[in-house]
């Protein structure tokens, strides 16, 4: 069309039809700077956002390890891209399921821990004095924790993926298959862990009489048992494991999980006194 370049602005390919045949960009024309074209292609990004993600969802809640699959054999122009399903999983996570979450504690969880290698208290004590003033200290606290746990969660997928490359060396899988398959999983635990919380954590606290300590025994053994099965089964099905070993990778991502959590929550508390000025 008349005065717009009839080569690719990004490559410099000569244009054969719409598309540049080497780069893939779209040949301008008028009609793309009209409204009827913003508003069409403005639904259109929408829609198709929106189908991605619930494919992908669907796929990650219904079929574990097919989404990981399906990137493998290169089928994945239907789906998000691994981290880009992780991030919206973690904004929904920690958008939806306010206040505490499963990797923050309060600080009082971590003054009952004294002595040995990791004296919190005495750590605590250091920085405040014993003159502190707790409840002030301990409503900030939760403040912090509940945000900064938002920003760090992506760290939990090299090491787990780095698991998955031990578990599964015998395979011969490239190491960034072992981080798409670990990113998947942590994305199927934060849309996991936001259902939880509204289908079971909520209920029970404005219907069932139910007291917080049997409820939390109650919660981390429910959880243990999904992050287990969850984790066998997406093995079965990406890595082609035999059931033993899947069931065996998966009580041990399980106990792992439980360790990095620890981690994490302590990790927070240092950091967070840290910089606490």
């Amino acid at each position: 069309m008349k005065g717009y370049s009839e080569n690719c602005p990004s490559c410099g390919q000569a244009f054969t039809g719409r598309f540049c045949v080497s780069c893939g960009e779209k040949k301008v024309s008028h009609h793309d700077f009209t409204i009827p074209h913003f508003v069409e292609e403005s639904i259109e990004g929408f829609t198709h956002f929106d189908n991605k993600f619930f494919r992908s969802a669907h796929l990650l809640m219904l079929r574990p390890g097919a989404l990981t699959s399906n990137f493998a054999i290169g089928r994945r122009v239907r789906y998000m891209k691994p981290m880009q399903i992780f991030v919206i999983c973690n904004i929904l996570y920690f958008f939806l399921v306010a206040g505490t979450n499963i990797f923050s504690v309060s600080l009082q969880n971590f003054l009952a821990v004294k002595g040995g290698f990791f004296d919190l208290n005495g750590y605590f004590l250091k920085k405040f004095g014993s003159n502190a003033n707790l409840p002030y200290l301990s409503a900030l606290f939760s403040e912090k924790i509940a945000s900064q746990s938002k920003a760090f969660i992506v760290l939990f997928i090299p090491v787990f993926a780095l698991a998955c490359a031990l578990f599964f060396f015998y395979k011969k899988r490239p190491f960034g298959l072992h981080l798409v398959f670990a990113t998947h999983f942590f994305s199927f635990l934060m849309l996991f862990f936001t259902l939880f919380r509204f289908l079971i954590e909520l209920p029970r606290h404005y219907l069932l009489h139910i007291s917080d300590e049997s409820f939390n025994t109650f919660a981390t053994a429910f959880n243990f048992v999904v992050l287990v099965t969850y984790f066998a089964l997406a093995a079965r099905r990406f890595y082609q494991a035999k059931w033993v070993w899947s069931w065996s990778t998966g009580l041990l991502a399980g106990f792992l999980f439980v360790i990095m959590l620890q981690a994490y929550r302590v990790f927070l508390f240092y950091n967070i006194l840290r910089t606490w000025h």
